[in-house]
């Protein structure tokens, strides 16, 4: 499973080597290592905390207690070095456009949605209804085959009208896909499981496309690629959070049962995502304004 990756990684290096343009013209810049290892204890040490929290005992207690701790005051210490550094890891005036810091926050919520749902669904399919490993993956199919489908029209829309309304709109679609899921009758049939599963991906489809643009536009040209770096921070630390979650109702609730409450915590956690996406639209009305 692991594995995989390895080979893919190599072809995918070699395709960049061959494709992306090299630029000699480019000024070499400082990189600040300081924010790098920050950062990554920092994100590491919350993730592990989240873990650690998912075992029984006292010592597992007091070692979520003391990586959570580590989280907070590395955190803390990469701003203030983010603060002083001449060429920072994240340079923080990215985030003083509201925009930008919503649309983050967005998805970021979003993507604990995802990463709830992506962990918790497979017990569901195989311990609650007894299907195999194999039919349970094909159960997902429906999911991105949405995403595939909606993106492309959800981008050419966000071209024309408000991105935070159509990502708005997707988020809802989203949550409602969800909702239906953590529905799903005690012997759901496969049909019925897919079109739930691909209302899901319809949704966050029409979400994500518009979100990406409403971040990526409303960075400065010299902080596109940190806006880039941010959005992928934003997916990749939410889908951990969102399986570190899973993890913490596990150890708590019975398999059944946990599995059910994550998929109404990733119910609310899309709730609180189109909050934020809905506040954007104070900010277009006082541009227009």
């Amino acid at each position: 499973l692991f594995a995989i990756n390895i080979p893919l990684g190599i072809i995918a290096f070699s395709l960049a080597l061959r494709v992306v343009p090299h630029n000699p013209a480019l000024k070499r810049e400082p990189f600040d290592y300081a924010g790098a290892l920050l950062s990554a204890i920092a994100l590491g040490a919350l993730v592990m905390a989240a873990d650690a929290f998912t075992h029984a005992g006292n010592n597992d207690l007091k070692i979520a207690i003391a990586f959570g701790g580590t989280a907070i005051i590395s955190g803390l210490a990469f701003i203030w070095v983010q603060h002083r550094a001449t060429k920072p890891l994240l340079p923080l005036n990215i985030f003083a456009s509201s925009r930008f810091s919503l649309a983050a926050l967005t998805s970021l919520a979003s993507f604990v949605s995802q990463g709830i749902t992506f962990i918790a669904l497979p017990f569901l399919f195989q311990s609650v209804y007894g299907y195999s490993a194999l039919v349970s993956a094909l159960l997902f199919t429906p999911w991105p085959i949405g995403i595939i489908l909606a993106a492309p029209h959800a981008g050419r829309l966000a071209d024309r009208y408000s991105p935070a309304i159509i990502s708005t709109v997707g988020l809802g679609v989203f949550a409602i896909g969800l909702a239906l899921l953590a529905m799903l009758p005690e012997h759901a049939q496969a049909w019925d499981i897919c079109l739930r599963s691909l209302i899901c991906g319809i949704g966050f489809g029409c979400f994500q496309s518009p979100n990406n643009r409403e971040m990526l536009s409303n960075a400065s040209r010299e902080n596109s690629g940190y806006a880039s770096g941010v959005l992928a921070i934003m997916r990749t630390f939410g889908q951990c959070l969102g399986a570190a979650f899973v993890g913490v109702f596990m150890s708590i609730y019975a398999q059944n049962s946990a599995v059910h409450i994550s998929l109404w915590i990733a119910v609310i956690a899309t709730v609180l995502a189109i909050v934020l996406s809905v506040s954007r639209l104070r900010g277009y009305k006082l541009a227009a304004g």
